[in-house]
């Protein structure tokens, strides 16, 4: 797929000729990207290298060239335009031989390319004009701190609720590092540290805010994805001021894998803020950058919402939890409205919230929409909350060994999660989700008892959340702007993703085009399924199917075990043939799977004599 490309001409540099050119600058007489970082000593200041100053600056391009390019409109009729964004930097850069070292620019790609789902590319070149010193953007303060941990802090429940386990269940000493580029989120948490300090924790914790946003242009492009690479930057450079070489994100195991919940979640609609695959990145990027080890901590990788509100009710501050906000849609606050009530993250959290039982403390008139009665009138609003809920009741009724045949992305992750096996990985995964889907479908089940009058009264808004449950067994949410009628007019226009590839039996390997190749355990698979391809191909009949119990004996394995291998195979040909050949493929199109019958490698598919055969 051919994407029109951005190019960011960055630090003041000039490049003549270019096309979609956009210039970004962090100081001087032509800055437009504000940078600020709040209360760090000068004393500790001095730790910061200069190839640290180079990554602030590249994160600041980085998420403001996200923020200022649009991948598409609520629908997706452009998505081949516009969708997945080919994103060019040219940046200038203190320590030139680090930065153009293959390392360092392999880890910015392929990590930033799977966060936000764009193609990006680097060009680091000497500057042009002087470099703002280290005291341009730090605002000092005589603040004397050692910290047990540097945290990032975004006011959210996840992050509050950890930065309170740390402070007052493990008696930590923090650093609580805030982005912000709104007045209504930093007042968020600074209310929020405010009542820390009230509770007689001044002493054990020290907040540094800091302010990076695109000056006098608001944000042409909502979803942001590139703001967690931003706010792991900042985590970085404060980590490193106080000598330290790790930092740690707050942050649910169900948002950070992000299952998509419904067909319009795709690419960069959906979310990889926290992904494992992305956390492992982002060691990699600094790693390489700072020439040595640098670790990232989830800590909160396996709670649901539910389990990491309790902690705050644990930790004896659950009035708190009214004051924590993960909005999305702050320009939407109204008044006391402080939550949209609609967008993801307020779905999600009123979920945990009334899962975890303690909504007392969260005022729900403080809500633009409620959550289980309120009307959902926007077809996006409707397709969020009917989705959401049916995503629960479908995977409640999952059985594990039917998990990566449905969700072959999840292999993504477990290969991302240090101390385990990809298999025991997948194994805490599904038991995760099926704890959240237990939570989500409890709060239904109880919003149907206590609301059963209305609901038998009918005076319910149609597109509630409970009035969709009371009068549909199972929730289908009504496609987004016709989004699947979208999704086949746009694949229609693509060419048909024909698969090539050839079996190199000499070196037991499936080679495709571009390179990529399946060994081991996965040639050995293909190789189970060649024999029904080769005759059906030979005979211009239908391809036979393999019966399961038939292909987990040719590959000496039990059946379990082998359907969890055909879901990491396919989710390995899908995930790297999509950015080989620039063609989304799904997971039918290479091993196809039919209920009772088997699998069988796809129809379509062309086995060719060798690689000089490929088209």
């Amino acid at each position: 797929m051919q994407m029109e490309p951005r190019n960011f001409l960055c630090g003041g540099v000039t490049v003549p000729g270019l096309v979609k050119q956009v210039d970004l600058d962090i100081q001087g007489t032509n800055q437009n990207i504000e940078l600020k970082i709040e209360c760090i000593s000068k004393a500790t200041a001095k730790n910061i290298p200069p190839v640290l100053l180079d990554l602030l600056e590249v994160a600041a391009y980085v998420y403001c060239a996200d923020q200022r390019t649009r991948r598409g409109g609520d629908t997706l009729a452009n998505m081949g335009e516009s969708w997945r964004r080919d994103m060019r930097f040219t940046i200038p850069v203190r320590e030139l031989a680090i930065w153009n070292t293959q390392e360092v620019k392999d880890a910015l790609i392929e990590t930033l390319g799977f966060l936000s789902d764009d193609a990006y590319s680097f060009d680091f070149v000497s500057p042009t004009k002087a470099f703002t010193e280290v005291q341009g953007y730090f605002d000092f303060e005589d603040a004397d701190f050692t910290p047990d941990e540097v945290a990032l802090f975004s006011g959210g429940v996840d992050s509050f609720s950890g930065a309170v386990q740390d402070l007052i269940g493990n008696k930590k000493k923090m650093v609580l590092v805030g982005h912000h580029s709104a007045n209504q989120v930093v007042n968020v948490q600074k209310e929020l540290v405010e009542q820390l300090r009230q509770r007689g924790l001044k002493d054990e914790f020290l907040y540094i805010p800091v302010t990076i946003h695109n000056k006098g242009q608001q944000a042409a492009e909502y979803t942001q994805r590139a703001r967690s690479f931003l706010f792991a930057c900042l985590g970085m450079v404060v980590a490193k001021t106080y000598k330290k070489n790790a930092f740690t994100f707050y942050e649910n195991g169900v948002v950070g894998l992000n299952l998509p919940i419904t067909k319009d979640v795709m690419g960069g609609r959906a979310t990889r803020t926290t992904h494992p695959k992305v956390i492992r990145g982002f060691e990699r990027i600094f790693s390489a950058v700072l020439q040595e080890p640098i670790t990232i901590s989830t800590p909160y990788q396996w709670d649901t919402k539910k389990e990491v509100i309790l902690k705050l009710q644990a930790n004896g501050v659950p009035e708190l939890l009214g004051l924590t906000n993960s909005c999305t849609r702050p320009r939407t606050w109204i008044g006391n409205i402080r939550h949209c009530g609609v967008c993801s993250q307020c779905v999600d959290r009123r979920f945990g919230v009334l899962a975890a039982g303690i909504e007392a403390h969260d005022d729900a008139s403080k809500y633009g929409v409620d959550l289980l009665t309120g009307a959902r009138n926007d077809d996006q609003e409707f397709t969020m909350g009917a989705g959401y809920v049916r995503f629960a009741q479908e995977f409640r009724a999952l059985p594990k060994k039917n998990f990566i045949t449905e969700f072959p992305e999840i292999t993504a992750a477990a290969k991302h999660l240090p101390g385990l096996t990809p298999d025991a990985a997948v194994d805490k995964i599904y038991e995760l989700y099926q704890r959240h889907s237990g939570d989500v479908m409890g709060v239904i089940q109880k919003g149907l008892v206590e609301h059963q009058e209305e609901l038998a009264a009918r005076t319910l808004p149609p597109s509630s959340i409970l009035a969709m449950n009371f009068n549909q067994s199972k929730l289908e949410p009504a496609p987004v702007a016709d989004t699947m009628a979208q999704v086949k007019s746009f694949m229609d226009n693509l060419q048909a993703p024909v698969l090539e590839f050839f079996v190199d039996e000499m070196n037991q390997s499936i080679i495709f085009k571009g390179g990529f190749a399946l060994t081991g355990a996965d040639y050995n698979l293909v190789l189970a399924l060649l024999p029904n391809f080769r005759t059906g191909k030979r005979n211009n009949a239908e391809i036979a199917y393999v019966r399961a119990p038939d292909l987990a004996d040719a590959l000496s394995m039990q059946e379990p075990s082998m359907r969890q291998a055909i879901g990491r195979t396919r989710a390995k040909v899908q995930e790297q043939l999509t950015v080989d050949l620039g063609i989304p493929f799904g997971p039918d199109d290479f091993i196809e799977n039919k209920d009772r019958a088997g699998y069988r490698l796809a129809p379509a598919l062309r086995e060719v004599a060798g690689v000089a055969d490929f088209r």
